[in-house]
């Protein structure tokens, strides 16, 4: 049986945050779209704080499982757009990218991504500009997913930020807490890699297809295996490269 000196022993045994994370609670409450509740609901309000603070939270509350049944219906719906059905493939890209606003917290300009995908919540996600996921990409975001500009992903990548005691009578109570993500701008995730709860990936970086991500990462760098380990440290980007210029050379024209 487990046993506990005082809050901060048990905090550490069960890997959970004492204390709500009020930056992060401001970056949500100014950042993110379609949350099921506001600050005049208290107790509900406090809840989602724990939620997305690392803290332990009731995953039960009204809202919150509101939340998760509905957003599976918006996905399944998202599932039905067809391309024939528009005048061309750029108005089909941004109906797709409209009906994703109607769900996910923020949803930069040219967003694209391939169906299927799947959220917990769907409004706990900031998604930067130029974003491209391809199919099956999984995002748990019971804390908040935050992706910068220029970010693609592989088949099967899966963004997961909740977390479990290990201890079996903590398990057995089906206690849950979960812990940010943060992807930087200019990242490249492989096709079914895994970012796990509380971690920073910087911008710039390479994850391999495959690799486990379970500690942050510098920026530029290329990370493989599992558990993830950086294997080399990436020039950054220049920005006064003239890639038009070498395409060209090269014997090709266009570039998006």
């Amino acid at each position: 049986m487990p046993t506990f000196r005082d809050k901060a022993d048990f905090c550490k045994q069960a890997n959970v945050k004492a204390e709500v994370d009020e930056e992060l609670v401001k970056f949500a409450v100014e950042n993110l779209n379609h949350l099921p509740f506001t600050r005049d609901n208290k107790d509900a309000f406090e809840n989602y704080s724990r939620m997305i603070s690392g803290m332990l939270y009731n995953a039960m509350q009204k809202e919150l499982e509101e939340s998760r049944m509905s957003v599976r219906d918006e996905i399944l719906d998202y599932g039905k757009f067809r391309c024939r059905d528009y005048k061309s493939t750029s108005e089909y890209c941004d109906a797709k990218r409209a009906f994703l606003e109607r769900f996910i917290g923020h949803v930069g300009e040219n967003t694209f991504m391939e169906y299927p995908v799947y959220f917990d919540y769907g409004f706990n996600t900031f998604l930067g500009k130029n974003f491209y996921s391809n199919y099956n990409l999984t995002i748990l975001d019971c804390s908040i997913v935050r992706i910068g500009d220029n970010v693609m992903c592989g088949t099967g990548v899966s963004l997961l930020t909740p977390s479990h005691p290990i201890d079996p009578t903590l398990k057995h109570a089906y206690l849950e807490n979960a812990s940010a993500i943060t992807i930087g701008d200019n990242c490249w995730l492989g096709s079914n890699c895994s970012v796990l709860a509380g971690v920073t990936v910087g911008e710039g970086c390479v994850l391999a297809a495959g690799c486990v991500v379970n500690k942050d990462v510098p920026p530029n760098s290329l990370v493989v295996g599992v558990p993830g380990r950086v294997v080399k440290t990436m020039e950054p980007r220049d920005p006064d490269f003239d890639v038009h210029k070498v395409l060209k050379e090269y014997g090709m024209d266009y570039i998006p």
